[in-house]
Parts: C-alpha cells; sequence; structure tokens
C-alpha cells in the first residue's frame, strides 16, 4: 500500500541538520519527536493504519506510541533522526503493515515525511 501524493512538511530546520550530518534529537527530544514527526505521520496514516496513544515519556527523553496493537518506546536523547527512522519502520513491520516511513527531498531545501509501499528483505 502507498499513499501517493501525501507526506508532510519536516520542519526546516531538520532539513540542515540532516545535510550537515547533525541530525540528533537533543533539546526536548520527546517533545521535539512527536510535534515534528509523530504526530503529522499518525495524521498521513490515519486512513490506513492505527498510529496513537502518542506520548512523551515522563522524563521526556523519549516516546512511546501504538502502532496497531503494538506498544512502541523509544528513546530519544542524542539519537540520530535516521535511526529513529529505523525504529518506525521497525514497529511498522513488526505490525506486518506493507508500508515504510521515509523521509525524502521534495523539493530544494524541504523535506517531507512519507509512506511508502515496504520494500521485501532481500
Amino acid at each position: 500500500m502507498a499513499v501517493p501524493g501525501a507526506g508532510f512538511v519536516i520542519e526546516s530546520e531538520w532539513y540542515w541538520r540532516i545535510f550537515e550530518g547533525n541530525a540528533r534529537f537533543d533539546d526536548a527530544p520527546g517533545t521535539t519527536a512527536v510535534r515534528d514527526f509523530l504526530a503529522p505521520l499518525a495524521r498521513l496514516a490515519r486512513d490506513h493504519f492505527t498510529l496513537g496513544d502518542i506520548a512523551v515519556d515522563p522524563d521526556g527523553d523519549g516516546v512511546q506510541f501504538r502502532v496497531a496493537d503494538q506498544l512502541v518506546e523509544i528513546r530519544c536523547r542524542g539519537l540520530r533522526v535516521d535511526r529513529f527512522v529505523e525504529a518506525i519502520n521497525r514497529a511498522l513491520a513488526a505490525a506486518r503493515l506493507d508500508v515504510a516511513f521515509a523521509i525524502v527531498e521534495s523539493r530544494r531545501y524541504e523535506l517531507r515525511g512519507v509512506l511508502v509501499p515496504a520494500q521485501a528483505p532481500g
């Protein structure tokens, strides 16, 4: 399943952080992960699968959420954004969903979060 033409614009600061090699969650990592990635992803996915019960951990360093019926917990402080995307994709695979989350450059200086068909291993 793909979500054609769908996606969400990612905060422009991430563009520069990614391309300068400094794309880590630092200040308020849980809140940042929810605001910049998980909440928009949940809206994008809502007609295709459930990504819900999103919460920032009490210490603010991580997040938890549900994909389908799978509970997912990710510690975000210092985590590179590519590792965060990998963790989301492991959760999508564990829930047996045929999609993956990706960050793509949609046009110059703009990144979008999108859902794409999952690649079969091998």
